[in-house]
């Protein structure tokens, strides 16, 4: 891992956020360099393996999105979806000598690594224009020492907390929550209801790691956040003493967890959506759901009774029984009252395309992939953010993601998710969230930020 273009790349994000928000509110039909390679007459033919980490309804999302890449160059994509483990794969397979021709992973700190070992393509002159369809933020993000070796074919608004509203209603809640202590009452709230507030996402620890991030980003501002990921802030700095405490005041609320301590430790993803956004006919489980907005397509997965927004299908209202009228919308994660200046940061991520084997057919690929087309396909299916400026907000299927999207693209703020940034000791950061999560008192705290000081200055070397 090169953290040095990190650091860069992050100071880039901060400032260049709002040239992305004025880039993607374009209602641009598209310009020459939106367009995708793919539009020639001429057939190319052949084969082109690529990876990536999406899975299940998301792989299916993203097959319907390569569809006209294939049907248009005659070239047959043979993919692989590696989920959580893309990074190792990817890294396996290229110490091997047989990577794939193109791959997608979902963090820059691999792009740096790769395109410093040589590994990956320089793609300055293979894009040329087509880079034009990314604010300066983004491309910088995909670059290593002034180079292009990426494209950012998807992003990801992590700053979302997705709710049954037909729970919230029954409830009494007639409105989400915009400060961290409204959530908290809200929990209590669903609680006497008779409905337990969070269902919490576990997994390996991933899910944890982006609610804490959240969590860090909302109370202590965007510029720590950025000394932070790049270890320029201490873990053991009293901003991330706040977090904790912060994020214990729900953590220590056994009985807002679906299931408890344990049944939260079971709880993978994305198990964890369904326990709020259950298929027919299962009923909810807990109101609440925290993740990026990739959940969308596990929810419309689910059924397609599930309606976005706060009014069922038909205007009827929104009901638990999903096998009726059942909805889901988001609130935006909030910040402490007295945090509040924070609350329009936001913490993002995405997967970045490289090309590994230089081909007619994996360099045909990567341009579509900088395209419009194939991004505008999957923002219409649900569950995908686009950085691409040539996407239209009409892309999107209905209010809700199109505010997702729109969230992302034009916050004040934008920082990338700081575990993807940490090289090799990111598993071992979501093991102490995890600790913490086991035990989230004062002392538990103490001993995880000197475990993850120590963890952070050996990977980082600083």
């Amino acid at each position: 891992m090169t953290q040095v273009s990190t650091v860069g790349k992050l100071a880039v994000v901060a400032a260049g956020v709002l040239g992305i928000a004025t880039a993607c509110g374009s209602t641009s039909t598209g310009s020459t360099a939106s367009s995708s390679s793919s539009s020639s007459s001429a057939k190319i033919g052949g084969s082109v393996t690529l990876w990536a980490e999406w899975t299940a309804q998301e792989q299916q999302d993203f097959l319907a999105a390569l569809a006209p890449f294939e049907a248009d160059t005659g070239i047959t994509v043979n993919y692989q979806g590696k989920g959580n483990n893309m990074d190792t794969a990817l890294t396996a397979a290229v110490s091997g000598g047989s990577p794939p021709d193109v791959a997608l992973v979902p963090d820059p700190g691999t792009l740096d690594s790769l395109a410093k070992a040589g590994s990956i393509k320089d793609l300055t002159s293979i894009l040329g224009s087509l880079t034009s369809n990314y604010g300066t933020a983004w491309n910088t993000l995909a670059s290593y020492n002034g180079k292009q070796y990426g494209v950012w074919f998807k992003g990801a608004n992590k700053n979302t907390i997705w709710y049954n509203p037909a729970l919230f209603t029954a409830a009494g809640i007639s409105s989400p929550p915009t400060s961290w202590e409204q959530l908290l009452t809200d929990a209590a709230q669903l609680q006497a209801a008779g409905t337990t507030p969070f269902s919490l996402c576990t997994d390996v620890g991933w899910p944890v790691a982006d609610m804490w991030q959240n969590v860090y980003l909302k109370t202590a501002g965007a510029a720590n956040y950025n000394k932070l990921a790049t270890h320029a802030l201490k873990w053991t700095d009293p901003t991330v003493t706040t977090a904790f405490t912060t994020l214990g005041q729900l953590f220590s609320n056994r009985s807002y967890l679906l299931g408890g301590l344990q049944g939260s430790l079971s709880n993978a993803y994305p198990a964890c959506v369904d326990k709020v956004f259950p298929k027919p006919p299962a009923k909810p489980q807990a109101a609440m759901v925290f993740e990026g907005d990739f959940v969308v397509s596990e929810i419309t997965g689910n059924s397609a009774n599930y309606t976005a927004g706060t009014t069922g299908a038909g205007g009827a209202a929104c009901t638990a029984d999903a096998s009726t009228t059942p909805c889901y919308d988001f609130f935006p994660f909030p910040a402490p009252a007295a945090d509040s200046a924070n609350n329009s940061a936001i913490q993002g991520a995405g997967d970045v395309a490289m090309l590994l084997n230089q081909t007619a057919q994996s360099t045909a690929l990567i341009k579509y992939l900088a395209g419009s087309e194939g991004a505008t396909i999957w923002a219409h299916l649900g569950g995908f953010a686009s950085p691409n400026n040539q996407v239209k907000t009409s892309a999107y299927p209905d209010p809700v993601s199109q505010a997702d999207a729109q969230a992302l693209v034009s916050a004040t703020s934008f920082v990338f998710s700081l575990d993807d940034l940490q090289g090799s000791w990111e598993p071992k950061m979501w093991a102490d969230l995890l600790q913490f999560l086991q035990n989230p008192t004062s002392a538990t705290v103490s001993t995880v930020e000197a475990t993850m000081d120590t963890q952070a200055t050996t990977a980082l070397g600083h």
